[in-house]
């Protein structure tokens, strides 16, 4: 349900929202959010991506851009009990490439990121990897 709520910028750049719409979107303490902004049009979108407790990594992907590339990725963070939690591709001109975005709970993983690392490497449609734990 879409709800408007008018708010006050603070002197510091923070938004409050009423308590019981805080708790509605799940803002508590330790909750992962993604906010995507758009400066251009003065907006700005928040999206919940991981209650607190979890273990989160970006990682950032440039793979070739044909049919299979992104199941095969995907397929290897299953089989490694990693969650995907958001993730965003997109075709990177006319290179043949593509790059992908996601961000994941590695909680319940079963290799090391030094592991993944190396079996994302491992696969020939990857050109370039990039893996952050995030705070």
């Amino acid at each position: 349900m879409r709800h408007y709520e008018l708010v006050k910028v603070r002197e510091d750049g923070k938004i409050e929202l009423p308590l019981e719409l805080a708790y509605e979107l799940g803002l508590v303490k330790g909750a992962y959010f993604l906010v995507e902004i758009d400066t251009d049009l003065k907006e700005a979108h928040l999206e919940r991506i991981a209650l607190p407790g979890k273990k989160l990594v970006e990682v950032e992907l440039v793979v070739e851009d044909r049919p299979g590339v992104l199941a095969k990725v995907s397929g290897l963070f299953g089989k490694h009990g990693i969650n995907i939690l958001f993730n965003e591709s997109e075709e990177l001109s006319e290179l043949g490439l593509a790059a992908i975005v996601a961000i994941m709970d590695v909680s319940g993983s079963r290799i090391s990121l030094e592991e993944l690392k190396r079996a994302l490497m491992g696969l020939e449609e990857v050109k370039e990897l990039t893996l952050r734990e995030v705070e």
